[in-house]
C-alpha cells in the first residue's frame, strides 16, 4: 500500500516552510506600508520661516448644517468657492475651489433633507453636484450642456433677433432645489418661460414645462421666490408673478402704488429676501425705502405693508408657526437686530439684540440657526457678513470673526520696520544740528543715564515702562522682518507682520474702488520709510471715488487716504479729488522732512502735487519728468513732458501718441521694471574673453496686446516701447496663441507665459537685449541720445503646467542670480532659475559656452524647487518680491485665495553662517593659531639671540 501524502515529511517541511516565508512575507508587507503612512519634512519646511492662511472669499450663500453631528457651517462664495466652517472657531473644515472663472460661478446651493449638499455653477454646461457635507466629497456629478436643443432661439446663444436670449443675460437663469428635485428656469424674451424638472442626484430629466410670460423683455427685472417668477419692469410700474408649479394659472398683476402706497416715487427695484422662506423687497424713492412680500403658507404672495428703511438687510425665518422677519440695521458702529412677526397683522419691531464690535460693518444676516424654534437672542446664532466682506458668528456676542477681504488683494507693499528706542536714543544723541560741547554732554550724559537705569531694571527684574508700540515690531539685524501692507478691493487695508502673519491693524476706506472695472487696480504709493526718525512712515493709497448710494452718479473722481504703515495710524486721512486721476508718479525727490510727493495727471491733462506744499520740489524735478498713460478702451498711449513747466505751474506738454485698433489688437498688459531694482552686472562676458553689454533702459515699457487677424485666428503682439521717446525697441508676433498672458520685466530682459492653440499648451517665451560689445554710456542712460536699436536674444520654451503668474526676485545690491516665481494651477509656487529659460542657450553643441546649458525645448518642474512644497495656495492673483537686508535673501509673499510668505536665497545664503556652524571649534583653532604663532615667535627670537651671541 502506497504511503499516504499527509503523511509524508517532506510534504510536511515543505508546508512549514511555506507558511514561515508566508508570514515574513505579510510582516514585509505591513513594513513597507508604514513608510507610505509616514510623512517626512525638511526642518526648514515646518513653518520656521514662512507661514499660509487659507480663506473662502465673499459669502454669496450660507446655511447652518443641523442634520449632522458635528456643527458647521456651509458656505458658497464670490470666489467660486463651497467650504464647512467650524461653528465655533470658525476654522475651515474642507473647502473645495471649483473651476476658474465663468464656468464655477456658483448658480445655487440647497441642503437636503439627508445632511448631503447639491450645488450648481456654471451657465453651458451647467454643473449639478451633489457632496458629501461631513466631508467635502463629490458623490454624483453631471452636467446640464443644453437646455432645449429643439429651439433655435436657446438662451445661450448670441443673436441679435428679437426674442431671443443673450449670453450676456445668463444670470437671468434661475435655478430652485426642493426635495430633491432641481428645477431649472429659463425665460424667453416676450415669449414665457421653460420649467425643467430634474432628479438632482441621478441628473434624470423628469419633465418640461412651458409657461405665457409676454411681459418679459430684456427690461424685466425678475427673482425667482419658488414658487413665484415676479418681475418688474422698468418702463411700467406693474408686478407681475407667476407660479412656476402652476402653469395654467394667469399671471397675478400688482400696481406699485398698491403694493408702495400712493405718492410713491422712483427708481423702483426688486431684489430677493435670504431665509427659510420664500421673500423678496420692492425699494422705492431712491431706495429710502421698501416693503416686504414674502410667500405664506397657502403659496400666495402676502404683502407686508408696514415700511421698512431702505439701508436695512432683512431676513425672513420660519420659528415654528410664525414668520419672521428679522432686520438688522447699522448706526453709530452700532449693530442693532430687530424682529417683527408677519402673521400678525399689528405686530411692532421687536429689539432682540444689540452689539457695537470693530468687526461690524454695515452687516447683513446671511443664515440664522435658533434652538427650541425660538427667536429669542440668546437661543440663536446669526451668521453676518460686512461690506468689508468679513465673516462673523453673534449670540449675544461675537464668537469670531474672519477677513475675507484678504482672499482678494489688489496692491501690496512691504515696509521696513522702526528701529528699537535704544537705537532710536542713539540716533537721535548724534543726528543733531547744533555742535555746542554743552549740548553734546548733557545729551550723551541723559542718554547714558537711561541705558543705566534699563540696566539696573533688568538686573532686579523689573519691568522697563511700556512703550506705546509692540516690542517685537521692531528692525531687526538682517532686515528680514517687515511690515506687509495689504490692500483689498473691499477698501480695507491690513498690516501683518511678516514673522507669523499675524494681523497688527486694519484701516476701512469707505466708498472707494479700483479705477479700472477689470482689475480692480489700486495704487499704493510709500512716500516716507521708517530711516527717518523722528518723522514718521508714510505710505498713501490712491483710488477712485463710489458713490453711496448706486442711484447716485459714479463721478470717478480721484481720493487719497494717508496713513502710517506700522501703527495704523491716520496720518492725513481720506482726501477727496475733484477731478479724475489718469496717471500718477512718485517722485524720487525729497522734502526737507525726507517725504516724496506724489504728482498727479488729470483728465484733462492737467498736472497736481500730493501734498500741495511740495509743488517745489516737484517743479525743479519737471524737466527731467516723463509721463505715460494708457487707455485701453481706445487703444491710445501717450507720452507727457513736464519740460515745459514754470516755477509757479506745473505742465504737461504731450510729446508723442501711438494707437493701436481696440478691433485687432486689444491692450491687456503694460509692464514697466521695478523701481527699487539694481543692476550690478553691465554686461556678459563670453567664452572669447569679450564683453556684450546689456541694453538697460530704464524707460523700457513692454505693451502686450491680444486679438484676431484676417484668417480670423487669435494673435498675441509684444512690443518693448521707450515712453520717454515714444520709439518702438522691439515688436513680436505670437500667431495662434492666446491668453492668459503673465509678464515680467527686469533689468535687460524679459519673460512671457500663453497659451499655444495650435500645440494646445501652455509656453514660456524669453528675449535678452544687448548693447554689443561696445557700450554708449557708462554713466547715464539717455533715451533721447540713443539712436542705436539693440541686439535681441529670444527663444521659447515648453512649459508642462498652466500660470496663474510669475515674479522675479530682487535682491538690495542685484549681485544675487535671478530667479523667476511661477505660480501653477496645482498650489504649487515654482523657483525657476534664469539658466533654464536663458535665450542664448545653445541649439548646436558649436554655439556652446561656458556657464549656459544646452537647449532644451520643454522645462522640467523638478519638486525642489516648489517653495511651498505641500502648503498649496490656489487662484494666485500675485505675487510680491521685496529685499532683505541680506544680499542673498529675498522676501516672497504671495496672494490670492491665500495668503503665503517665505523667503527664498536664489544663489544659496553665502552671507550667512549656517545654524550648525561649529563656534566652538572655530574658536579652539584661532586659540591655538594665536598661541602657536606667539610661542614661535619667542622661540624663533630666542634662537636669533644665540646666534648673535
Amino acid at each position: 500500500m502506497a504511503p499516504s501524502l499527509i503523511a509524508s515529511p517532506n510534504f510536511r517541511g515543505n508546508f512549514n516552510r511555506l507558511f514561515t516565508d508566508s508570514q515574513f512575507l505579510q510582516c514585509l508587507i505591513l513594513l513597507f506600508s508604514l513608510f507610505n503612512l509616514s510623512l517626512c519634512l525638511y526642518e526648514d519646511q515646518v513653518g520656521k520661516f514662512d507661514w499660509r492662511q487659507n480663506y473662502v472669499g465673499k459669502i454669496k450663500f450660507a446655511s447652518f448644517d443641523s442634520v449632522s453631528t458635528a456643527k458647521k457651517i456651509i458656505v458658497a462664495t464670490e470666489e467660486n468657492v463651497i467650504a464647512a466652517l467650524n461653528i465655533k472657531t470658525g476654522q475651515i473644515l474642507w473647502r473645495r475651489v471649483l473651476e476658474k472663472g465663468y464656468a464655477g460661478r456658483i448658480r445655487a446651493m440647497e441642503n437636503t433633507m439627508d445632511g448631503e449638499l447639491i450645488s450648481v455653477n456654471g451657465g453651458v454646461p451647467a454643473i449639478v453636484r451633489y457632496w458629501n457635507s461631513a466631508t467635502g466629497h463629490i458623490i454624483n456629478e453631471w452636467t446640464l450642456a443644453d437646455q432645449n436643443p429643439d429651439r433655435i432661439d436657446s438662451p445661450f446663444i448670441s443673436y441679435t433677433t428679437e426674442g431671443l436670449y443673450s449670453s450676456e443675460r445668463i444670470e437671468d437663469v434661475k435655478w430652485h432645489i426642493k426635495d430633491g428635485t432641481l428645477h431649472h428656469i429659463l425665460p424667453i424674451y416676450n415669449s414665457g418661460i421653460e420649467v425643467t424638472s430634474y432628479d438632482s442626484k441621478t441628473g434624470e430629466k423628469l419633465k418640461t414645462t412651458k409657461i405665457s410670460a409676454p411681459f418679459i423683455s430684456q427690461d424685466t427685472e425678475c427673482v425667482l421666490a419658488a414658487p413665484h417668477y415676479v418681475c418688474l419692469k422698468s418702463d411700467s410700474v406693474i408686478l407681475f408673478s407667476i407660479n412656476i408649479f402652476k402653469p395654467k394659472q394667469q399671471p397675478e398683476t400688482l400696481t406699485i402704488n398698491h403694493i408702495m402706497g400712493s405718492g410713491s416715487q422712483g427708481p423702483y427695484r426688486i431684489s430677493l429676501v435670504p431665509g427659510n422662506v420664500a421673500a423678496i423687497s420692492i425699494s422705492a424713492d431712491n431706495n429710502r425705502r421698501k416693503r416686504l412680500m414674502y410667500v405664506h403658507e397657502n403659496e400666495n404672495l402676502t404683502l407686508h405693508t408696514r415700511d421698512i428703511e431702505g439701508d436695512n438687510f432683512l431676513y425672513v425665518n420660519k420659528f415654528g408657526d410664525n414668520i419672521v422677519v428679522l432686520e438688522s440695521s447699522y448706526d453709530n458702529k452700532v449693530t442693532t437686530i430687530t424682529a417683527t412677526e408677519l402673521n400678525k397683522p399689528d405686530a411692532q419691531p421687536e429689539k432682540i439684540g444689540s452689539l457695537n464690535h470693530k468687526a461690524l460693518y454695515n452687516p447683513a444676516l446671511v443664515a440664522i440657526d435658533c434652538t427650541y424654534q425660538s427667536m429669542k437672542a440668546k437661543m440663536c446664532k446669526y451668521l453676518m457678513t460686512s461690506e468689508d466682506h468679513s465673516i462673523s458668528l453673534l449670540q449675544q456676542k461675537v464668537f469670531w470673526t474672519r477677513e475675507e477681504a484678504l482672499a482678494n488683494i489688489v496692491a501690496v507693499e512691504f515696509i521696513e520696520l522702526p528701529m528699537s528706542e535704544r537705537d532710536r536714543a542713539i540716533e537721535t544723541e548724534f543726528d543733531q544740528k547744533e555742535r555746542d560741547v554743552i549740548g553734546m554732554l548733557v545729551r550723551r550724559l541723559t542718554s547714558q543715564a537711561n541705558q543705566a537705569s534699563t540696566f539696573i531694571q533688568s538686573l532686579l527684574g523689573l519691568e522697563p515702562q511700556q512703550s506705546s508700540e509692540r516690542a517685537d515690531l521692531v528692525r531687526d539685524k538682517f532686515g528680514l522682518h517687515k511690515m506687509i501692507v495689504a490692500v483689498t478691493s473691499a477698501g480695507k487695508i491690513f498690516g501683518i507682520e511678516s514673522k507669523k502673519g499675524e494681523i497688527i491693524w486694519q484701516l476701512r476706506v469707505p466708498n472707494i474702488r479700483g479705477f479700472s472695472q477689470e482689475t480692480n487696480n489700486m495704487v499704493l504709493y510709500v512716500q516716507r520709510g521708517s530711516r527717518h526718525y523722528p518723522h514718521p512712515p508714510q505710505c498713501s493709497l490712491l483710488a477712485a471715488d463710489k458713490p453711496i448710494r448706486d442711484y447716485l452718479q459714479d463721478t470717478g473722481n480721484g481720493i487719497i487716504f494717508t496713513f502710517n504703515p506700522i501703527n495704523g495710524e491716520l496720518l492725513g486721512g481720506l482726501k477727496k479729488l475733484n477731478y479724475k486721476v489718469k496717471q500718477s508718479l512718485l517722485l524720487h525727490a525729497t522734502t526737507d522732512n525726507f517725504l516724496r510727493s506724489i504728482v498727479l495727471l488729470d483728465d484733462k491733462d492737467r498736472v497736481h502735487v500730493f501734498p500741495e506744499n511740495a509743488s517745489a520740489i516737484a517743479t525743479s524735478a519737471g524737466p527731467n519728468t516723463f509721463i505715460f498713460t494708457v487707455d485701453k478702451t481706445t487703444g491710445v498711449l501717450s507720452g507727457y513732458s513736464l519740460s515745459y513747466s514754470t516755477p509757479q505751474n506745473l505742465v504737461a506738454h504731450k510729446v508723442w501718441e501711438l494707437v493701436f485698433s481696440p478691433k485687432n489688437q486689444r491692450i491687456t498688459h503694460v509692464v514697466s521694471k521695478d523701481p527699487i531694482e539694481r543692476v550690478h552686472s553691465q554686461g556678459r562676458v563670453l567664452g572669447d574673453r569679450s564683453v556684450l553689454y546689456k541694453y538697460i533702459n530704464p524707460n523700457l515699457v513692454a505693451v502686450v496686446t491680444q486679438g484676431t487677424n484676417g484668417a480670423h485666428k487669435n494673435t498675441l503682439n509684444l512690443y518693448l516701447l521707450d515712453v520717454v521717446s515714444g520709439s518702438m525697441v522691439f515688436s513680436i508676433v505670437h500667431k495662434r496663441t492666446k491668453g492668459p498672458v503673465h509678464v515680467v520685466h527686469s533689468e535687460n530682459w524679459l519673460v512671457y507665459s500663453y497659451f499655444n492653440e495650435k500645440s494646445r499648451r501652455t509656453e514660456i517665451a524669453t528675449l535678452e537685449l544687448y548693447e554689443g560689445k561696445t557700450q554708449s554710456n557708462t554713466t547715464v542712460f539717455s533715451s533721447l541720445a540713443t539712436t542705436k536699436l539693440p541686439i535681441v536674444e529670444r527663444q521659447a520654451f515648453i512649459f508642462p503646467a498652466s500660470v496663474e503668474s510669475m515674479q522675479e526676485t530682487i535682491t538690495e545690491k542685484g549681485i544675487t542670480s535671478k530667479h523667476i516665481l511661477v505660480a501653477l494651477a496645482n498650489g504649487g509656487v515654482l523657483e525657476l532659475p534664469w539658466m533654464l529659460v536663458d535665450p542664448r542657450r545653445p541649439v548646436n553643441p558649436e554655439m556652446r559656452e561656458e556657464g549656459v546649458i544646452p537647449y532644451m525645448p520643454e522645462i522640467p518642474i523638478h519638486m525642489d524647487g516648489i517653495i511651498n512644497y505641500n502648503q498649496s495656495v490656489y487662484r494666485v492673483s500675485g505675487i510680491h518680491t521685496s529685499p532683505s537686508g541680506l544680499e542673498s535673501t529675498c522676501l516672497v509673499f504671495v496672494h490670492g485665495l491665500d495668503l503665503f510668505y517665505t523667503r527664498v536665497a536664489p544663489s544659496k545664503t553665502f552671507d550667512v553662517l549656517k545654524e550648525d556652524f561649529d563656534y566652538y571649534l572655530i574658536v579652539i583653532v584661532l586659540s591655538a593659531l594665536l598661541i602657536s604663532s606667539y610661542v614661535t615667535k619667542k622661540l624663533a627670537s630666542q634662537k636669533d639671540l644665540k646666534t648673535n651671541s
